[in-house]
Order: structure tokens, then sequence, then C-alpha cells
């Protein structure tokens, strides 16, 4: 027995020390594995800091006005891994909607130059998208996108440091300053075989422009003092000179200030993008109903244009989407618009909900004139005739609500033309002659007029085409992610 248990000795012992030299290898196998995992989460926890400094130091340089500007503009470059954008225009990453082609609206953007940006003296933008973060440590900006609709911007740092490469997203809450945002601006169109002579041209002549947005820009050069470069409000000195530029002073039968809110003697160039070819209306001369179906996508309609007269109602349904309407002109005529005796052009909403300025938008490209008789009305629209002009010859408020108006919306145009008060008042002189309809035309005492709506943020993604110096403005985080390169 004894002899027995001393054959079994030596094998035992030779087994348990190999399991405790397998356990002691484990052990130090395991060892060593933490002391990697906890190197690599040291040198990840560097390049994950160094992103954070590279999106803080991005959020400061865009605090500066001069850079601020470029808060409404995309900036996405090629996923080398993917071959596509980094976010595309949802902001989020691999959503599906990345474009092949890089977007750069920044690179080059430089609208310093431009007069109504002058007034505020901001300068370039200078924009530094790449930098160090300590000794070791690199941070780029790979991607920003602006949603006009959420007001959010989303941006992209990827970060190195040490070797090890991290991405941080966060998108932000981003506004611009309203209150000297573009209600009526007076265009001085390029390209327009008319763009010698004289446009941009405001002649209120009494008539009311209501609204704390509705702040008029216009080209100096074209009114009755063109030495003005500045802007002058309500209750400001020089208030009367500009008043007297636009054709709206004591010379036009004004007795006092009709306009509600800024003037700016600086000249704006809207260029907004060619839309889809929508659904070809004709002329629409009888009352009609046609509705946006799209959701947050524009329904298109195109019209030759529209004459309506007597009772007759354009009703534009924006419930389920807005809409956009582009006179063709394809008749060769100039008038693409007229509303006679009572006829209206309306956007509504079935919801409840009130309806916005910029779900119904009227688009012409070409010499198509706006001219409103008797008692009509365009409500809660917003208008861009870069070529041919709005001309208010009516004799009284047409809209529903009891405003004193004609037009509720935003007008972006190559002018606003009115009636005279009276015969012996100042004539226009636009575009080189005096003889048109609104300095023959005689509305002694008529105000009725514009009034620009206060809920104008569903035309912020048009801010970028005009290159209103707006001073945009970031407030608080939204959503913070990591993102593994």
């Amino acid at each position: 027995m004894e002899t027995r248990c001393q054959g079994f000795a030596l094998p035992l012992a030779m087994g348990l020390g190999f399991v405790m030299m397998v356990l002691g290898l484990s052990t130090m196998l395991v060892a060593q594995s933490d002391r990697t995992s906890a190197f690599n989460r040291k040198e990840a926890g560097a390049s994950l800091a160094a992103a954070e400094g590279g999106i803080a130091r991005s959020l400061a340089q865009l605090t500066a006005p001069n850079n601020a500007v470029l808060l409404n503009r995309n900036f996405d470059t090629i996923n080398p891994k993917t071959g596509k954008t980094y976010l595309g225009p949802d902001g989020r990453f691999n959503s599906g909607d990345e474009e092949a082609n890089a977007i750069d609206e920044w690179t080059g953007y430089d609208p310093s130059s431009t007069s109504c940006h002058q007034q505020k003296a901001w300068g370039s933008p200078n924009l530094v998208t790449t930098g160090s973060i300590g000794e070791t440590g690199t941070y780029t900006i790979t991607a920003y996108r602006f949603n006009p609709l959420e007001q959010k911007g989303t941006l992209f740092v990827e970060a190195s440091q040490d070797g090890k490469t991290t991405g941080v997203v966060i998108s932000i809450s981003v506004t611009p300053d309203l209150s000297d945002f573009p209600g009526v601006v007076l265009i001085e169109p390029t390209g327009n075989p008319d763009s010698t002579y004289a446009t941009g041209v405001l002649a209120l002549r009494g008539r009311e422009l209501q609204g704390s947005k509705a702040n008029v820009y216009y080209h100096p050069s074209s009114s009755v003092d063109p030495s003005l470069t500045a802007s002058a409000g309500p209750e400001d000195a020089d208030r009367g000179s500009y008043l007297n530029a636009i054709w709206s002073s004591t010379l036009d039968g004004v007795s006092e200030d009709t306009v509600q809110g800024n003037i700016f003697a600086c000249t704006l160039r809207p260029n907004l993008p060619v839309g889809e070819v929508g659904t070809d209306l004709g002329t629409i001369d009888d009352s009609l109903t046609i509705t946006g179906v799209g959701g947050k996508t524009p329904t298109y309609f195109t019209v030759d244009q529209i004459d309506l007269s007597g009772e007759e109602v354009l009703t534009v349904d924006t419930t389920n989407g807005p809409v956009q309407i582009d006179i063709s002109n394809t008749g060769g005529h100039e008038h693409g618009i007229t509303l006679r005796e009572s006829a209206k052009i309306l956007n509504v909403r079935t919801d409840g909900q009130p309806s916005r300025v910029g779900d119904l938008r009227i688009i012409a490209r070409k010499d198509d004139r706006v001219t409103l008789y008797d008692q009509t009305c365009i409500q809660n629209a917003f208008l861009w005739f870069p070529y041919d002009e709005l001309r208010l010859l009516t004799t009284g408020p047409g809209c529903p609500g009891r405003q004193n108006t004609n037009v509720e919306g935003v007008l972006w145009m190559e002018a606003i033309l009115s009636s005279k008060n009276e015969a012996t008042h100042r004539d226009v002189k636009y575009l080189g002659y005096g003889d048109g309809d609104y300095d023959k035309t005689t509305k002694s005492g008529v105000t009725s007029g514009i009034t620009v709506p206060e809920d104008v943020t569903s035309l912020l993604g048009l801010l970028k085409y005009i290159d209103w110096p707006a001073r945009y403005r970031f407030g608080g985080v939204l959503q913070w992610q990591r993102v593994r390169l």
C-alpha cells in the first residue's frame, strides 16, 4: 500500500507543478494584458482629449463675427474609408445620405467687400480648420453641417495623439440675430439687360411698411441721395434723409414716418438656386387650391402667370409641406401676377397652426411684374422677383386679419413702386423713365401697404444666398458623441 502511494506521488507532483506553472503564466499574461489595456486606454484618452480641445478651439473661433458668418454654410470633406462625405445633409454618420463629392461652402467665401458687410466692419473669415494640441496632438475640422429648419449645427473634429485617432461630433443650437432681418430687399440684379439703368428702387410714398422685421435694404446709387451709405432707425436724427431717398418724404405727400423697421443704404444681391421642375399649371385665371405634400421638402409648381379678379382666390395649403411656385413666363409677357378687385393669394393651414412665410415661395427669374389693384392681397408669402417690380396701385387694404395691408410677407424684388399721393408729387423715373402707371395713378391718402411677419425662421435656409451680414450665435449642446475611426 505504501509502495503503491509512492508510485503515484511523482506524477501527482509533476501534474500539480504543471498546473501551477500554467496558472502562473496565465497570471503574468493577464497582468501584461491589463497593463496593455491600460496603456491603450491612456493613449485613446489622450486622443479624445485632443479632439475635445479641437472642438473648444473651433467653437472659440466661430464666436468671432467674421467667422460666425460660416455657421449657416456647410463643410463636409471625404471620408477615405467610405469615399463619401462624413456627415451628409442630416448631420449624422452612416445614415445613407452622404455625398460622393466634398461640400465646401467655407473655402474662398469672403463677403467683407460687399456694402452691407462693410457697414458691420467684421472683416474677412479667418477660421483655421487644423491645429496642434500639446506637443504631439493635432486636430482637424473634418465636417460641419447646418440645419436651418432645426436651427442646429453639427461639428465633427478628428484628432490624433501618439498614433491614436479619435473623432468627436457635437451638435449645437445655432441661431442668427434677426433684428435687422431683410424683410424688404430692393435688388440690383446682375446679368439683367436693364442693369445699366437705375434699379433697386423703393417708392412707398406714404404706404405703410409694418412689423419689427420690416427692414428695408435699398440700392443707394439709384436713390434720391446716393451719398447715404449707412442706416437709420425710426428715431435716428438722419431718418428723414433716408425716407427722402426712398420717396417717402414730404415731397411725396408723406406727413409721418410709415416705415416701422430700419432703412439700410447698401446692396444685397440674392442668388437663389434653381429648384425642381414642378407640375405645370399654365395660366391661373380662376379660383384654385394647390397643396404641399412633401413634408419638409417643397412641392414644386410652374405657372405661366397668375391673373385673378373679382372674388377669385389662389389657395395654397401648406399643412403637409411647403410649396414653391415658379413663374415661367412662357408667353413672353411681363405680367407674372395681376390681382384686381378682391382677388387673393393665400397661404393657409388646416391643422390649427399658423402658416409660415417661408412655406409659400413665389419665384420669377425673368421680367415678371406683380401688380395689385383695388383691394387685393398676397398673404404670408415670400416673393423673389429680381428682374421686375411690385406695383402697389391699390385703393385700400385687402388681406384677411384687419391689417392695413395688401401684401403680408417677405419681398426680395427689383423694386417696389406705389401710386402717387397727388399728381404734383415727385416722379420716380425708374429705369430711366417716369411714365409708368405708378407715376400716372393718383390715390390720395391711401396708406395700405406691406406687413413683414414676425416669425421669419422658415426662411433661414435662404440667408446664405443673399450674403446678408447675419450675426450667428451658437447656444447649448444638443448632442455629444465619440466616433471611433
